[in-house]
């Protein structure tokens, strides 16, 4: 019994920690993506990969294939202007962006480009 207790502590501690968003960043020029905005008004902006968009995944910080077929961006029209401009800006400009999201839920946490 002495031990009975440590023990489920411990599985509820993993138990717990399963469940915490694991996020990843990923690099790459503008040419990578395709966007959907499913209805007329609708803030929500999907990020879909090519070259094959619902196959193909967003890769994870390592290089090595994610599980997300798409992304999107949180539900809100400055969000999504805002992410459209830096996209209009690295794509004019061949440069890179980058994109910070949740592995498991597939929703983008940050964005930006370097320099």
């Amino acid at each position: 019994m002495k031990f009975f207790r440590p023990l489920v502590s411990l599985l509820l501690l993993l138990a717990a920690s399963s469940s915490f968003a694991v996020s990843t960043t990923y690099t790459e020029k503008a040419d990578k993506v395709r966007f959907e905005q499913y209805a007329p008004g609708d803030a929500t902006l999907v990020l879909w990969r090519l070259p094959t968009p619902g196959v193909s995944t967003f890769p994870l910080s390592d290089g090595s294939a994610g599980s997300c077929k798409n992304i999107n961006l949180p539900t809100s029209t400055t969000v999504g202007n805002r992410f459209l401009s830096l996209y209009m800006f690295v794509k004019t400009n061949d440069s890179t962006y980058f994109v910070q999201y949740d592995t498991t839920t597939c929703n983008i946490i940050s964005f930006g480009m370097d320099g």
